[in-house]
């Protein structure tokens, strides 16, 4: 099972205690996968899901919180592979209308098609979030690259959901998907917040362990890569430094340079894999590597300009 499944069973498992919270996350669940067909005395209310356990949380809200008596199908459809879709309707007789106009009160043409009644609380907001991931949330696996995506077929409705991801510091971006408007989130933190957010507990800790281990796994990467540069510069300077002193040596020049600069000549001869500290260390006064590194400057100029005055 895929890690956005995994958060989706676990928010099926989530009820709300409270009437107004399980209102909002039914409104969103509802949002733009239900359908209204009239019906004689009244309207059947239809709404599709594509897993079993959403189904089962939709039934169990409209019982729950408004007593309807609702029915569960299931159908295979053909898209990449074979899918279950389920259905759960329930009838709503002309009594009861004031049940659709509370959960969507408010025609998508007015470009209002969030039950913004239902959302005066906190707790209601992270319910209909929650409601909204069901629905049309993805979140890929921590190991791989960090996503989280809601998919709308509204763009209304996508920008409202987005200003209320807002509402709790989720700073959510939109791009446009063929007939879709996707909400989508990048940063790692912000994914965390929100899996906090909507109550998806077991996955957030899962998300975090993966979270931290990777961020222990780059910062060795990149100390190590830092290690192999500076590695790799050292071994090029002694090689550069080797090479020259055994030029002066081979043209006599030894003893153009001064007492100090022959000694570390020596040492660097002597021991070419060590680094600039060790040859400090070595030497008959001890130096700092700050103070080898500009003896060792001085040595390679000096160097340079007595062979030159040769040449020439």
């Amino acid at each position: 099972m895929s890690f956005s499944n995994d958060v989706r069973y676990e928010l099926t498992r989530v009820m709300p205690e409270k009437d107004c919270c399980r209102k909002a996350e039914l409104s969103a669940l509802l949002a733009s996968s239900a359908r209204w067909v009239e019906a004689g005395d009244g309207s059947d209310l239809i709404v599709q899901a594509d897993n079993a356990a959403t189904a089962r949380k939709i039934y169990k809200l409209l019982k729950d919180v408004y007593g309807l008596q609702a029915a569960v199908s299931s159908e295979t459809k053909k898209y990449f592979g074979k899918n279950h879709i389920y259905e759960v309707s329930a009838h709503i007789d002309t009594e009861n209308e004031w049940i659709q106009q509370e959960l969507m009160p408010f025609p998508r043409a007015l470009g209002k098609p969030v039950a913004s009644s239902l959302l005066g609380k906190s707790c209601c907001k992270r319910a209909y979030l929650r409601g909204t991931f069901l629905s049309r949330g993805f979140v890929n696996r921590p190991e791989g690259d960090y996503h989280l995506e809601l998919t709308f077929n509204d763009e209304h409705l996508a920008a409202e959901v987005q200003k209320l991801l807002a509402r709790f510091e989720l700073h959510a971006h939109v791009f446009e998907r063929k007939n879709s408007t996707v909400v989508y989130i990048k940063e790692s933190e912000k994914i965390a917040d929100f899996l906090r957010v909507v109550g998806a507990s077991n996955a957030l800790l899962e998300f975090e362990n993966v979270r931290i281990i990777k961020s222990m796994r780059n910062n060795v990467n990149r100390q190590v890569n830092c290690e192999t540069a500076n590695l790799a510069k050292t071994i090029d300077a002694s090689l550069r430094q080797t090479d020259l002193i055994e030029a002066l040596i081979a043209r006599g020049g030894m003893e153009s340079l001064p007492s100090n600069l022959r000694e570390l000549a020596m040492l660097r001869i002597e021991y070419p894999d060590n680094s600039l500290q060790e040859l400090g260390e070595m030497l008959q006064v001890p130096l700092s590597k700050s103070g080898v590194a500009y003896r060792m400057r001085k040595l390679e100029r000096l160097a340079e300009e007595w062979m030159d005055s040769v040449d020439s």
